[in-house]
């Protein structure tokens, strides 16, 4: 880590932006002591048209209990004009917390307001970023202190999400969702939902209470933690979508969009295998949300479609016994959940059969400055 942190020293003395020359002189010093909490709070205030993500967060990798982060880099370009239509939502989230579907003793009376959400252009990543899965957003940092005090950042990869939706989701729901699901495909829907994703992460049940013991969810859930969180986020964002739109925020004419390319983009995600946190999560909402018919299969076709009012009661339903294991700190509850559904069921099972000649993933090729981009 040293001549990492040295590089950092030098990158900080080469830009004339302040809070960019002081996040990396922070995180230089955070290599040296392994304290990342200063170095964090100023990556939560980078005001900097080039954004820096780099240090131990994603805790993937461990698949025994999930508490040992690797380290990964993002290097982004802001796409200024795109944030700024984002602002709005990071204001939402206090009305979002105070309506989830758990008891209210659960949520939280005040959520951090600071929970900045940033859409740029991923310029290269490394290290864990740069493996298996590419990664479409983040969500940092993980620190619950932090979380808890300042709220979380979401940067937004607008380049590695148009290229996922064009290449890999497009040619999915082609092969498996009805014509009449085709037509309300939507790239703003799959963004927005991608958003609140990232969004959700902040709130719900983080810091809880067991058997008078104050705790986290991510100790409590162990080696479940990363599959249920994912799933959290996803589900409690299509649930925050619907409030918004029930409350004028959205166009009611954007529901159906909403649901129809979350349902695509299941697909997607559970092909990235349910030993995968995404993965898994994935394959625990499309279980259940068949099983209660919010999501339909004609046999004979072998297409997918969706009841849009069952749809909104099984998102209820699920954020509810997500969320309220996370609370409780049940890691039976959420074993008992993603044992049930977080399998290959048959139907998914059949479904990827039959999108095999469709890539599972992107990979991303940083070509180096003045390199031909056709090539």
């Amino acid at each position: 880590l040293e001549p990492a942190a040295d590089l950092l020293r030098r990158a900080a003395a080469l830009t004339d932006n302040q809070s960019l020359s002081r996040f990396l002189s922070l995180r230089a010093e955070a290599f040296h002591t392994n304290d990342y909490y200063d170095s964090d709070v100023a990556w939560m205030e980078l005001d900097s048209p080039i954004d820096v993500v780099i240090g131990p967060y994603e805790v993937y990798m461990d698949r025994m209990f999930n508490y040992k982060a690797a380290f990964e880099c993002f290097v982004t370009i802001r796409d200024t004009e795109h944030s700024a239509r984002l602002v709005q939502f990071a204001g939402r989230l206090q009305e979002i917390e105070d309506n989830l579907p758990i008891d209210a003793v659960y949520r939280n009376p005040r959520i951090a307001g600071m929970s900045p959400i940033v859409v740029a252009n991923e310029v290269i990543g490394g290290g864990e970023a740069n493996s298996g899965v590419r990664t479409a957003a983040f969500n940092l940092p993980n620190d619950e202190r932090i979380v808890a005090e300042k709220g979380t950042k979401q940067v937004m990869l607008k380049n590695i999400q148009r290229a996922k939706f064009a290449h890999v989701l497009t040619p999915i729901a082609q092969c498996l969702m009805s014509e009449e699901m085709l037509k309300h495909l939507s790239f703003t829907a799959f963004f927005d939902h991608i958003v609140f994703h990232e969004l959700l992460h902040g709130i719900g049940p983080h810091n809880i209470k067991v058997a008078e013991l104050m705790t986290t969810v991510r100790m409590r859930l162990k080696e479940l933690h990363s599959a249920f969180e994912e799933a959290k986020a996803d589900i409690c964002s299509l649930f925050a979508l619907q409030l918004l739109i029930d409350r004028g925020v959205y166009s009611s004419s954007t529901e159906l969009s909403l649901y129809a390319t979350y349902v695509a983009s299941s697909f997607r995600s559970v092909r990235f295998g349910i030993t995968e946190a995404h993965g898994r999560g994935q394959a625990l909402q499309f279980n259940y949300l068949f099983e209660r018919g919010a999501i339909t299969l004609d046999r004979h076709s072998g297409r997918f479609s969706l009841d849009v009012g069952k749809m909104k009661e099984g998102v209820r339903s699920l954020a509810h016994e997500i969320m309220t294991a996370q609370a409780q700190g049940s890691y039976e509850r959420a074993k008992e959940l993603l044992d049930r559904y977080g399998v290959m069921s048959p139907e998914l099972t059949e479904a990827l059969g039959r999108i095999t000649h469709v890539p599972i993933d992107i990979e991303a090729i940083h070509l180096p400055s003045g390199a031909n981009r056709k090539s």
